[in-house]
């Protein structure tokens, strides 16, 4: 029986009658990455906020690596302390005189995956309560401060370890994305699309066991984490890393293509990670006072529009995607690739309350997974769907 446990030490550990990876240090000191480099206007000032993820390969040493050997001018500072989450952040005075050291250009945030997804599995941790505060604290102490946050992974075997779930690694990863988008569009921050950028490449290389993740289905394999340092790169610069000359350590030829997936997942959908617009502040003062997973209840239960799984589904040529509406509102339905790229709009017009059909025509598509999104006034959803021919 694989569990997640969190010991006294603050570990956590990830078991499933295979190999077990311990986390063998309980804090990370905080380091200090800086290039040498003139600036008229000084370094680009980023920092770290995580745990584990973020520790596994030294991420934001690799970021720094990226920076230095594409001459970008960066101080990279970090609190990573094993075991905290965000909320454990979100409520540490240690957090907080770190956040205030300097007049931060970036704070980056890692997410977990199961917390994100699946906010009722574990109410311990709540994440839409800690970004709130985390987002507060932070442009207190500097306003133009960019949040960013990282889009988790799914366990690679998704929730299937637990009695009586099926969701798979591909089901998980599609309520990370969803929710993400929900949580980015109510509090406002801009998104770092690193669990969609390991769909990608999972998907692409028929989810090879072990790949991104490492034997505990759980934590970033260098290669996770190299792809992972690419993603941040690119939401922070807009910028790809291809023909950056850093590779980690790993073989040319697989960080190249990791370059290449990571620019084009953010690069192609800028809008939709939000990283066009997040010079705003206007959110800076949004307040979060029920911490308990009933305000996460009501949030979900707002969401009142509902896109439907498209029939059929597999689909040779056409499908139906069914929507419903239960307040007015202005509706977007749009088709996306895998590397994020929309490649159709089918609705953009206002709708009264009502349930609604679309026709989408895939014949001049390639076979494959696709996705559908439908964005109304009150919220964001999507779904895929596969084209066979």
């Amino acid at each position: 029986m694989k569990i997640i446990s969190k010991i006294n030490s603050g570990l956590i550990i990830k078991s499933y009658k295979k190999v077990i990876i311990l986390v063998s240090a309980l804090i990370l000191n905080t380091g200090n990455f800086t290039t040498v480099a003139n600036s008229e206007t000084g370094p680009l000032e980023i920092l770290f906020i995580g745990s584990s993820y973020f520790n596994f390969n030294n991420l934001p040493g690799i970021v720094k690596n990226l920076a230095e050997n594409s001459d970008k001018d960066v101080y990279i500072d970090q609190y990573i302390r094993l075991g905290l989450f965000l909320d454990d952040h979100a409520g540490s005075s240690i957090t907080e005189e770190k956040i205030n050291e300097r007049n931060w250009d970036f704070v980056i945030l890692q997410g977990v995956g199961v917390l994100i997804a699946y906010p009722d599995y574990d109410t311990r941790h709540p994440v839409y309560p800690a970004l709130v505060t985390l987002k507060n604290k932070i442009r207190e102490n500097c306003e133009s401060t960019k949040i960013i946050y990282c889009l988790p992974w799914a366990f690679e075997d998704g929730m299937t370890w637990v009695e009586g779930w099926t969701d798979t690694y591909e089901d998980m990863q599609i309520e990370i994305y969803n929710n993400t988008l929900q949580y980015a569009n109510y509090i406002g921050f801009t998104i770092a699309p690193v669990g969609w950028s390991w769909y990608q490449v999972l998907d692409e290389k028929n989810y090879p066991l072990h790949y991104l993740h490492l034997s505990d289905w759980n934590h970033p394999s260098l290669k996770g984490s190299y792809l992972m340092a690419c993603v941040i790169y690119s939401t922070i610069f807009i910028q790809s890393t291809v023909e950056i000359p850093y590779y980690a350590g790993l073989e040319v030829s697989d960080a190249s293509y990791f370059q290449t997936v990571a620019g084009n997942i953010v690069l192609n959908d800028t809008v939709l990670w939000d990283i066009t617009s997040y010079t705003d502040t206007t959110m800076a003062d949004i307040t979060m006072v029920d911490t308990t997973s009933t305000a996460i209840h009501e949030l979900k239960e707002s969401q009142k529009s509902t896109i439907y799984q498209n029939f059929p589904n597999p689909f040779r040529s056409v499908t139906q995607i069914k929507y419903e509406l239960y307040k007015e509102s202005n509706v977007e339905i749009e088709v996306f690739d895998l590397t994020g790229k929309k490649i159709a709009a089918l609705i953009n017009k206002y709708n009264i309350p009502g349930s609604y059909s679309v026709e989408f025509n895939g014949n001049d598509l390639n076979s494959g997974i696709y996705f559908y999104s439908l964005k109304t006034d009150d919220g964001f959803q999507i779904k895929k769907m596969q084209l066979i021919k």
